[in-house]
């Protein structure tokens, strides 16, 4: 090439495709790092939709007791599927001492059940039951109430009248004032009724069905977390 003789440049075609070509590339990876995101956001939310739903699952079957301050007692309904049998959580503070009271009878003209007898609490959580069952050791029929905490079993039970008995073995109406499986609180100086069903019979089934109130002894199946302070 003689001096003087112009240089040769890209032609402009050249140019605009190579930019055009490089633009998309860039649109593209963009798009790609773009739809990557996009799918793993929807599989973390899926799977966190399942986690959330075991979780939930796993609360009702064991009974979840959401959490509780110092100067309050909790319990929490945990599912049952054996006749005659009330499970719970419960919690208690660590000052202080607690029982869980057990009975079959309200007196008439009483504010509450005639406790029989009663379970002490160790602090923290435990898991409670009270079950109408025969007893296996002497064939007698029994209310007995049992506690489970880490640091061990306790179970205490009382034979039960025979007419008591015979009307847990019946197919009655009974009416249901137990607490539920959402967490109940209460002060740690007041109680916390766990159990309240109550056997409905007779003149008292007319009686409840009709607005009034059952009169007589009431009986059906009562417990109650209590501060362990004085006699039943």
């Amino acid at each position: 090439m003689s001096q003087g003789d112009p240089v040769e440049s890209e032609r402009p075609d050249e140019n605009t495709r190579r930019t055009e070509s490089q633009f998309t590339l860039r649109e593209l990876m963009l798009c790609m790092a773009v739809v990557a995101l996009v799918a793993a956001y929807l599989v973390t939310q899926m799977r966190l939709r399942t986690a959330t739903t075991e979780l939930q699952r796993l609360r009702a079957e064991t009974g979840y007791l959401a959490s509780s301050s110092n100067d309050q007692i909790a319990a929490v309904r945990v599912p049952s599927d054996d006749p005659l049998t009330y499970r719970f959580r419960v919690r208690v503070p660590p000052s202080g001492r607690y029982r869980i009271a057990y009975s079959s009878l309200w007196p008439e003209n009483t504010t509450g059940p005639s406790w029989y007898a009663a379970v002490d609490l160790e602090p923290g959580e435990s898991l409670a039951t009270v079950r109408i069952l025969k007893d296996p050791r002497d064939d007698r029929w029994k209310i007995t109430t049992l506690v489970r905490s880490e640091r061990g079993t306790k179970r205490v039970g009382t034979v039960l009248p025979g007419e008591h008995t015979d009307l847990f073995l019946k197919s009655n109406d009974r009416m249901s004032l137990s607490i539920g499986q959402d967490t109940v609180f209460a002060d740690k100086t007041e109680s916390l009724r766990l159990v309240d069903e109550r056997w409905i019979v007779g003149e008292n089934g007319l009686l409840l069905y009709g607005g009034g109130l059952p009169k007589g002894d009431q009986i059906g199946v009562f417990a109650e977390l209590q501060p362990d302070i004085g006699p039943l």
